[in-house]
């Protein structure tokens, strides 16, 4: 019987090239109606701690870019502004209320959010900017694609508490799904209307405030 030898190192380059074309293990995400589900928030307990993912929110063509941001609470998080025009960043959100009075460039200094929970963000120039932070004391979370795929590379097989958020929830906190094993589910159904929008609150402009005060006075 006749063996083929190879160089070890050859070997080694095969095994790596193999390994490397493996694709990551991936989840899809759906909302109750069965549609693909961009921007959804899955957080896992007990499991090790995820490589941390952007810690940035620009303002790119009067959108937030990300939409949905997700970060580990204590992040110090930069808010550039992408646009040739000024923004006005605020959130009313109990998570972080803050405000970023008019500011381009990298005029804005980052803001610090320390408490886990959803943030809803505006902007008080452009009505139709709005965006989410979503502050995590969970190790692992992971954000669906626009494809509504969720990628699953840096989670560990096994069953673990599972919590999902969207920014359909707008300020309300994540839900909890129980313990699952997200490797080994085909898909990942939410109970998300994928059209719903959460709506922003707009701070009034001192005018509002002084025609609401007036209108309080004369209403006793």
């Amino acid at each position: 019987m006749h063996f083929t030898r190879y160089p070890a190192m050859l070997v080694a380059v095969f095994l790596a090239s193999t390994a490397v074309a493996i694709p990551a293990a991936t989840l899809p995400v759906l909302d109750q109606q069965g549609n693909a589900l961009k921007d959804a928030v899955i957080l896992v307990e007990g499991v090790p701690q995820r490589p941390p993912l952007s810690s940035s929110m620009d303002q790119i063509d009067l959108q937030f870019q990300p939409r949905v941001l997700v970060v580990p609470a204590g992040t110090d998080v930069g808010f550039p502004n992408g646009d040739n025009v000024r923004h006005h960043v605020y959130s009313f959100s109990p998570t972080k209320a803050f405000e970023l009075r008019l500011f381009h460039g990298s005029e804005a200094p980052p803001v610090t959010f320390e408490q886990a929970g959803p943030v809803v963000l505006g902007c008080n120039i452009h009505d139709a900017m709005i965006g989410y932070i979503l502050v995590t004391d969970r190790p692992w979370y992971g954000l669906s694609n626009p494809q509504g795929i969720l990628d699953l590379e840096h989670l560990p097989p096994g069953e673990s508490v599972v919590s999902w958020w969207h920014p359909t929830l707008g300020d309300a906190p994540p839900v909890t799904l129980g313990s699952i094993d997200l490797h080994a589910s085909d898909s990942l159904t939410l109970a998300v209307d994928g059209m719903a929008e959460a709506v922003v609150e707009k701070p009034l402009s001192p005018l509002q405030k002084r025609f609401n005060k007036a209108a309080g006075k004369y209403a006793n």
